[in-house]
């Protein structure tokens, strides 16, 4: 359920802020979603207009839909009508900074090379109404659900998009600058929901009709997956103590079919048992590492003199074509974008390839090997979920971390065209 913050400090805020309600955020289990740009018209989002958007959506949900609701609570465990009638539903406007932390400070100095202020100095030069977020919230009698629309971080995505690696492509947003009036549209590419998989895609497709955009599933790759990581890493530090770190890797790599003794291959013919299977072979493998072992990995990469490479190489190290087609559909796998970087960048990971290829001979640079799964004390990142972890109050450096977090997120859907069409 929603919390009351308490006296904001939030820069730009005004008194009418300080008691701003704000969706959860920390601790809870979100899906990750993406979409283009809200159509809002000339007149803009207004309190008077969110409210009528919300009758609608209630209207939406008690006539035609109810079932499939409680069709999908069945997937959570939750018993079918346990959550009892719909109560309210609400459309509401929140700082987006503040929802991590009421305390978030950041330095001004151009010259400082920690993340979260060079994050930061690109937030503050953006105009306030492009710092909210939008929050939908659903609640029945016993049980509430949240969706929440989240800002991307424009200075960062130019620098993406003029990147020679061409890792990221022309969004959405481009387009549109070219064809419509700006000012009609708010840029919320970030869509993160808490609700039963039935309910997410009738808010999907509400929002998708209510603002003439397109939202669909976001599925993070392995580039994002680490990216995020290791500024975790340089924000929040490495502990000592606490949950086991583990990473899961997955591999698209099936594994060759032999031929049958006494088929058609003695006639000449092709087998249906020839070539490679459909089916991938190793499907996935989990590296745990212990929380005293964490910093000794990273000192090693940050020791390191240059980028690893695997004696293992094949003829995809200069092939783009074959080291796409090895990698899969998704664009942040591949492991190609590390040719534009040096060692200092990823320091862990690239100790860890070092570790892995000489105790496992797994080259985890082929292209064929992708990461799908981070967790630690802080979060929990996978391809289509997130979480991260609060113990206790929100330190300064969890609201740090979390809010780089938070804007990779966002860059990393902006930075792309929108390729996948469902929920």
């Amino acid at each position: 359920m929603p919390s009351r913050s308490g006296r904001g400090r939030h820069a730009g805020g005004n008194g009418d802020d300080e008691d701003e309600v704000l969706p959860p955020f920390f601790n809870t289990t979100f899906s990750t979603h993406r979409a283009s740009p809200l159509f809002v018209g000339q007149q803009g989002l207004t309190p008077a207009r969110l409210q009528q958007l919300g009758h609608r959506l209630r209207d939406t949900l008690v006539g035609d839909v109810v079932r499939g609701i409680q069709i999908g609570l069945e997937s959570t465990d939750t018993p079918t009508g346990q959550v009892g009638s719909l109560r309210s539903v609400t459309i509401r406007w929140f700082h987006a900074q503040r929802l991590l932390s009421d305390e978030l400070s950041f330095t001004e100095q151009d010259g400082s090379n920690d993340i979260a202020d060079s994050v930061m100095r690109q937030w503050n030069r953006l105009p306030e109404e492009q710092k909210r977020g939008l929050w939908i919230e659903i609640v029945h009698e016993n049980a509430s659900y949240v969706a929440l629309l989240l800002p991307g971080h424009p200075g960062a995505i130019r620098d993406r998009r003029t990147a020679p690696n061409g890792w990221a492509m022309q969004s959405d947003s481009n387009v549109l600058e070219r064809s419509a009036d700006q000012g009609h549209f708010i840029h919320l590419p970030l869509l993160l929901l808490r609700m039963p998989q039935a309910l997410k895609g009738i808010i999907g497709e509400w929002i998708s009709t209510s603002f003439d955009c397109r939202v669909s599933k976001l599925n993070l790759g392995t580039r994002t997956l680490v990216t995020v990581w290791e500024d975790w890493i340089k924000i929040a530090g490495l502990p000592g103590k606490g949950p086991d770190f583990a990473i899961i890797l997955a591999f698209n790599a099936p594994i060759p079919k032999k031929a049958q003794a006494g088929t058609a291959v003695e006639s000449g013919e092709e087998s249906e048992h020839d070539g490679m299977s459909t089916e991938p072979g190793l499907r996935s493998m989990e590296v745990t590492i212990s929380p005293q072992d964490l910093r000794r990995f990273f000192r090693a990469g940050e020791q390191a003199s240059e980028l690893f490479r695997s004696g293992s190489s094949g003829p995809w190290e200069n092939d783009p074509r074959e080291r796409r087609r090895l990698a899969g559909g998704n664009a942040d796998d591949g492991w190609a974008w590390r040719a534009n970087q040096g060692p200092d960048e990823h320091p862990f990971t690239e100790a860890l390839a070092r570790y892995l290829d000489h105790h496992l001979a797994l080259n985890l640079f082929h292209p064929s090997v992708r990461i799908v799964q981070i967790s630690c004390g802080g979060f929990v990142v996978a391809q289509s979920r997130l979480k991260v972890v609060k113990v206790g109050s929100v330190s300064e450096e969890l609201s740090r971390a979390a809010w780089v977090f938070v804007t990779r997120l966002g860059e990393r859907v902006r930075g792309e065209k929108m390729l996948d069409l469902g929920l």
